[in-house]
This record gives structure tokens, C-alpha cells and sequence, in this order.
């Protein structure tokens, strides 16, 4: 062997690539060479058949590693790379097996490949006894010594994650704001601040204030020529009393940053320099009836214009109470009027002598406001306090503001997409919930002297377990966190499994082919976290802190998902519909800048697919995907089953229309948000359908072959009045004749026309 230098460096270095080892190629060599010798007959032919692999599998077992795959087609394709071993492909493959730079398994193997043939130097080695010997004994060397490796590396403790080491300095006052944040959310009890009566008097209100765009409407109103009143209706939480609070100080000319000595009372009186008298109702739910009563009373004689704050049942008590004890009407007549000007939110609703102007909050979309409350809490001046002190480069709490300060837009911008998606969906929010949301995940519910209390444990946690990724979803990374997600906030996070579907792009870069640190996250403060966390999660060791390698790889997604913009717009879009579960988000969030249009290419792609998911609708029947032979136009409406166990191979038409004629799809234009829509021409003309988020994802899922998904209850509703709709107004009126379509194996349909002419049945093929 010492004459072949070169041989042995060749074998040493086999499985070795970029400082890691895998010893599939040294057993498969081994069992090559034991084959070799014990079988003459076949001379210098290797056959990948049951002997070989057998051989493999049992040097495989006494040598391999935990995380090692017993797969021998792999080693015996990726042999080819040395210098000594030869595939001779099958006849016929010789092209498609120099295509191939790796193989799927076996099958592919044999398909491809008749047998490995080592050169006639080799072979002359192996026949040699004693050289033999030393070659054998080389690649066991190699192998024991993968084990000894092992062992030692089993004895090592896991590299060490960043944990809370701060050194607080003594006297020094925490930042006053951090304890307001605590106060904003219902993690604990002290949550005092989560209600507008107490912001009024609290200074650090203004930190975090933002005016509510109703609030001119709401003015303009209440000083308006017309004399109207306003009520205002939305949920608890929904930020009305703030606004309240907020008209109140600009007709009273106070600043509206300004803290008041006192919360507002349940009625306060304004007059006006030009004499109308202003009355602001803080909340009509807490007045008795008589009390309202006479309110109704003055507005009604135009002595005073007020301000409502006010929920829809109260306020429907009480209007539609006042009617019957006036002789105004009775409530049956009151109410349905009433209730349609809310929904409406009628600017011009007589109630007899009274103008009102109704305005429900929770009909608008508060994700903006929200996120406007975010810039301000995280603005510079909220943390001055943070920013003197040596203990902030290890603060969790301050460490959060940093993730947000490094790349304000991109982590942002993710934040209110996963909300975004929430309320596409039917989540709606309230301010007071996110606000709560948006603080907990800056503070964890932490305050100084729990940072302190960690600092001096012998057990310090790690620091990534109050990280925001980890805290959005009420957790830190392995454990929930008992108190946080009873938030209404974290209850709907979590619910809607954000992160549990894998992106296979994005998941073979970061652990199957990338073994170095090549892939980084680009953000400095959570670099080296991060390719601890890449290193753990690609292992499989027991756990840290109670983290697991599944645990780690959960957190590597989260970083990404918040962090991380790849350079790669296909990839990077693909990672993000997956984490967030919507195919047709990223497309829908560009919709929404005000210059958004509708392509030619957008339009035929998605109506093609609208088309598809309408066909399986209206006719029971599942068909491929788009695309598929025999592309129809027609849209057939028939009398189907809609049973799993029931098969209909002919159908009855109720109505048929040509889809691509008959609808087209636009990109509907308004201030407030941009949606696509099925709009009907000619005969369809009047029938709308907005494709919302939620249907553009079973759309887009149905288009992938994915037949689990399921279509939202009240989409269903919709489609089925639009079918009707489409039978009222295309169905055939001819009453003796009947069209069936049949679907044929091309999955196209089959239209056969029946009709009676002089008492006998005619068929015929459409």
C-alpha cells in the first residue's frame, strides 16, 4: 500500500465533505471489495442486488451513526466519483445516466443502471492477499474511528444558547414606561390601564395616542348646520370611549396630548360660542330608562345634539322604548329601520323630529390605527431611559425594540400580515386586544425586578425565551406561557397554526443541503442565535432547557418568517404564503397600493381557476387541475347529488352559461381596500361575487391538487345564491326539452340534448 499513496489519501478523504463525515461510501466499498473476493465468477462487476445490500446493511449497523439512513443505492451510485469505480448503464441509458448527478432510490437506480465495474489496477489490489488486507483494514480504521468521533462528540455539552447574564446597575430607576406597557395587556391582574376611563389621566396616554380618523367625522357632525347627533356603536374595546375622550378635549379647546385631572363623567355639557349646546354620553348603557328617556326628549326638541357612546342593544332599547311611550310608533316598526341604519351606517336617519348619524367602529378595519400605535410605542422617546444604561445590550425587553428598530419595516410589515391574514378570515380585533398583544410582546409581562430575579439565578433562562417571535405566539419556544395565552389575542394565534406548514425549498436550504453557515439571517443581534439554532435543530441531542431540536427548528422558522427577506422573490414569497397557510396573500397585499392593477395575465389566471372551483361546485363532480385536457367554457348547473356514495355519470342541466363571455373579473377600487370580483355581463348583468382572501386560497389550493381543503361555510352560502341567481336568470324555459351532460374519461363534459317532435324521442350530441 505504500506504493499507492495516492489510493490511500483517496480512500481516507471518501465521505468527507466540508468538514463533515458520512460513512455510507467506506461500508459500501467494504461490501464491494468482500463480494469481489468471495465471488470470481463476476470478475470485476459490482451488482446492486441482495447480496450487496445485504453486505451493506450489516456492516451498516455495527458502524453507522444515530442519524445515519441505511439507503446503500446512494453510496453505490456516489462511488462513480472516485477514481477506481464505474456505473455501466443499461442499454439504451447511456445519456440519461450522465443526466444524473444523484439518484431518488433504488428503483431509479436499476432503471438506469446495470452494474459498477472498479478499473483492472484496483482489481489486481484486491486479489492480492495481503493488499487486500490493508485496503480492508483501512476503511475499518476510517469507520471505528467515525465511532470514537462520535462518542466523544456525545460527551460534549450542546453549544451553549444566549442566556439572561445582565448586570443591573444599582440605583437606577427603571424606565417608567415599560410598567405602563405591563399595564396596557390582561396577561395578570394589573392591567388597569387596558381601559380608556384611566387613560385619561395617565401620562404616559400620549406615548402611545394616535387619533382615531372617526373623530373629525364625529365632529363635523355634532357642529354641522344639519343638527344631527351621533351615535356610536362597535364592540368593547373597540376604542369609542378614546374617541369620545378625544372630541370632548377639541371642542373644550384642550390639547388632545394634555392629561385630565379627572376620567370624563357619564354626561358632559358643551356649549358652543355660536350656542349650540354639545352633550357627550360617555356610555348610554349605564343610564336608567327614565334617564334616557328624557335625553331622547331633548335631543328630539332640539334643545341639545349628543354624542352617543353606545352598544346596539341599549341603544335599540332605547330608542325604540322611547317610540312606544311617545306614541311614536311601536317597536316592531322601529326596529328593523333602526337596525339597517347601523349596518348602513346611515349619516342621514330621521327620528321624527330627530337627525341622527350612525357610525359602528367594528365595521371598520383598525389594523392601520393599530399599527400607527406600534410607531409610537416603539418611538425613540419612550425608550431614552433604555438607551443610558450598560444592562440594555442584555435585556430582553430592550433587545425586542432593537429587533424592530434594525429592520423597522420588514418585521413590522410581517407582524400585521399574520394579523392581516387573521382578519381576512373573520378574526376581527379590537384596539384594546392588540394593543395588549403588541405590548406583551415587547415585554413578555416582564418588569425590572423579574430581570433582575433571572440575572441572579444559578439557572438563568435563555434569552430567546422572551424574544418577540416567540411571544407572538404565547410562548418561549417550548412552553406555553399559562397566563399569556388566555389573551384573546394569542387564543386566535395560535389557533390558526401559523408556521406548521413546511416550505420545502426553504426547508432543504436550511437543513438537508446546506452544512456550513452559508445561510444567514442578516440581522446582527440574532446572527450567531441563529446558526446555534440552525446547528441544534439539524441534530438530534437531548434538550436544553427544556428545547428540543424540533423545538429549535420551530424557532428558525419564526426568526425567518419575522426577519428574513431572501433575495430569491419566489422563494421568499413561497416561504411566506406556507407559514401563514394562504396561497393568494402576497398577491392580495399588492392589490391594495393605490396603483394596483389588474394584468391581462391575472385576470385569465385567476378566472381560469374560478371557473374550475364553480364547475366542481355546481356540478358535485371533482375535475383536475386547470390546465387539464379539453379546457371547457361552459358552466353547467345541475341536479346533483353533492353525495361522497352516490356517482352520477349523467347530470340534468338547469342552466348553462359561457363563462368566458358571460363574467369577467375586475379589481374592485375604493379608498378602504381592493378586492378581486366576479362581475356578470349581458344577461348576468347586476351579479357581483367578491373573491375574498379566504375563497382565492381554496381556489389557488384546488388548483394544487390539494382536495382536502374546505370551502368556508358562508362562502358556500354565497356560491349557492349565486347559482341560484345564474338558474333565475339563463334556465331553460323550453319544456320539452332536457339537456344531460355526461363526463367523460378526459374529464371534459359530454352535452346530450333529449327532445319530443310528434311523439318520439330525438337525442343528439351538443
Amino acid at each position: 500500500m505504500n506504493d499507492n499513496l495516492s489510493l490511500v489519501k483517496e480512500i481516507k478523504d471518501l465521505g468527507v465533505l466540508q468538514g463533515k463525515y458520512k460513512p455510507h461510501k467506506h461500508i459500501a466499498l467494504l461490501a464491494a471489495i468482500r463480494i469481489l473476493k468471495a465471488k470470481p465468477e463476476n470478475g470485476c462487476r459490482v451488482y446492486y442486488d441482495s447480496d450487496f445490500k445485504q453486505s451493506f446493511t450489516k456492516i451498516f449497523l455495527k458502524y453507522a451513526g444515530i442519524n445515519d439512513r441505511d439507503r446503500p443505492y446512494n453510496p453505490f451510485f456516489h462511488l462513480k466519483s472516485t477514481s477506481f469505480w464505474e456505473l455501466i448503464p443499461l442499454k439504451g441509458k447511456e445519456t440519461t445516466l450522465l443526466s444524473l448527478s444523484r439518484i431518488s432510490g433504488p428503483s431509479q437506480l436499476m432503471e438506469v443502471v446495470s452494474h459498477a465495474e472498479v478499473n483492472d489496477d484496483f482489481m489486481k489490489l484486491i486479489l492480492d492477499n495481503n493488499t487486500s488486507i490493508n485496503i480492508e483494514s483501512l476503511i475499518t480504521e476510517c469507520l471505528e474511528n467515525r465511532i470514537i468521533d462520535l462518542e466523544d462528540e456525545d460527551t460534549k455539552p450542546i453549544e451553549s444558547f444566549e442566556r439572561i447574564k445582565v448586570a443591573l446597575e444599582h440605583n437606577v430607576a427603571p424606565n417608567p414606561f415599560v410598567a405602563y406597557l405591563n399595564s396596557l395587556h390582561s396577561r395578570d391582574a394589573g392591567n388597569e390601564n387596558a381601559l380608556a376611563e384611566s387613560q385619561a389621566c395617565n401620562p404616559n396616554f400620549s406615548k402611545i395616542y394616535v387619533r382615531h380618523p372617526l373623530v373629525d367625522t364625529i365632529l363635523q357632525c355634532l357642529t354641522g348646520e344639519m343638527g344631527q347627533s351621533v351615535v356610536l356603536t362597535g364592540h368593547a374595546g373597540d376604542g369609542k370611549s378614546t374617541i369620545a375622550l378625544t372630541v370632548y378635549k377639541h371642542l373644550k379647546n384642550i390639547d388632545e396630548q394634555s392629561v385630565l385631572p379627572f376620567p370624563l363623567g357619564r354626561r358632559e355639557d358643551i356649549t358652543l360660542p355660536n350656542g349650540h349646546c354639545l352633550a357627550i354620553i360617555k356610555d348610554f348603557s349605564e343610564w336608567k330608562t327614565i334617564e334616557r328617556d328624557d335625553l331622547i326628549a331633548e335631543v328630539m326638541a332640539k334643545k341639545v345634539r349628543a354624542l352617543f357612546v353606545s352598544n346596539t342593544g341599549v341603544l335599540l332599547d332605547a330608542l325604540c322604548g322611547y317610540a312606544e311611550r311617545t306614541n311614536l310608533g311601536n317597536r316592531s316598526d322601529w326596529e328593523p329601520r333602526i337596525l339597517e341604519a347601523m349596518d348602513a351606517e346611515s349619516s342621514d336617519f330621521q327620528f321624527d323630529a330627530a337627525n341622527f348619524a350612525f357610525l359602528n367602529i367594528a365595521l371598520t378595519d383598525n389594523l392601520s390605527l393599530a399599527r400607527l400605535i406600534f410607531d409610537r410605542i416603539l418611538s425613540d422617546e419612550n425608550w431614552k431611559a433604555c438607551d443610558r444604561q450598560s444592562c440594555r445590550s442584555q435585556c430582553p425587553i430592550y433587545r425586542n425594540v432593537e429587533l424592530f428598530r434594525v429592520n423597522s419595516f420588514l418585521a413590522k410589515h410581517r407582524l400585521f400580515l399574520a394579523y392581516r391574514r387573521m382578519y381576512e378570515y373573520g378574526t376581527r380585533l379590537t384596539i384594546r386586544q392588540l394593543t395588549a398583544h403588541l405590548a406583551y410582546l415587547l415585554t413578555a409581562g416582564m418588569e425590572y425586578a423579574d430581570i433582575q430575579n433571572f440575572a441572579r439565578r444559578d439557572d438563568k433562562p435563555l434569552m430567546s425565551e422572551f424574544l418577540f417571535y416567540n411571544r407572538f405566539f404565547g410562548d418561549n419556544g417550548h412552553t406555553e406561557d399559562l397566563a399569556a395565552v388566555r389573551m384573546p389575542v394569542i387564543r386566535e394565534v395560535r389557533a390558526q397554526g401559523f408556521g406548521q406548514r413546511p416550505c420545502p425549498a426553504t426547508e432543504r436550504h436550511l437543513w438537508l443541503l446546506t452544512h456550513g453557515d452559508d445561510f444567514t439571517l442578516g440581522v446582527s443581534l440574532l446572527e450567531e442565535e441563529f446558526g446555534k439554532l440552525r446547528r441544534y435543530g439539524s441534530q438530534m441531542k437531548e434538550q436544553e432547557n427544556g428545547l428540543t431540536p424540533d423545538q429549535a427548528r420551530e424557532q428558525v422558522r419564526r426568526m425567518l418568517y419575522f426577519l428574513y427577506k431572501s433575495d430569491n422573490a419566489g422563494r421568499n414569497d413561497a416561504f411566506l404564503q406556507q407559514f401563514l397557510g394562504s396561497l393568494a396573500i402576497i398577491k392580495w397585499e399588492q392589490w391594495q397600493t393605490p396603483d394596483a392593477r389588474l394584468s391581462m395575465d391575472e385576470s385569465s389566471h385567476f378566472k381560469q381557476r374560478v371557473f374550475h372551483v364553480l364547475q366542481e361546485q355546481f356540478t358535485g363532480v371533482r375535475l383536475p387541475e386547470v390546465g387539464g385536457p379539453g379546457q371547457q367554457s361552459h358552466l353547467y348547473i345541475t341536479l346533483s347529488r353533492h353525495k361522497q356514495d352516490i356517482r352520477q355519470s349523467a347530470q340534468v342541466v338547469l342552466a348553462q352559461i359561457d363563462f368566458s363571455n358571460e363574467f369577467k373579473i375586475t379589481l374592485s377600487l375604493s379608498k378602504q381596500r381592493r378586492d378581486l370580483v366576479l362581475v356578470g355581463q349581458g344577461r348576468l348583468d347586476g351579479i357581483n361575487l367578491t373573491l375574498t382572501l379566504p375563497f382565492l386560497d381554496y381556489v389557488l389550493a384546488r388548483h394544487q391538487g390539494e382536495v382536502g381543503e374546505t370551502l368556508q361555510g358562508a362562502y358556500a352560502d354565497r356560491l349557492e345564491r349565486l347559482k341560484a341567481d345564474i338558474i333565475r336568470r339563463c334556465r331553460n324555459r323550453e319544456d320539452d326539452e332536457m339537456l344531460l351532460v355526461r363526463l367523460r374519461t378526459n374529464h371534459t363534459f359530454l352535452r346530450q340534448h333529449f327532445a319530443i317532435e310528434d311523439g318520439k324521442l330525438e337525442v343528439s350530441n351538443a
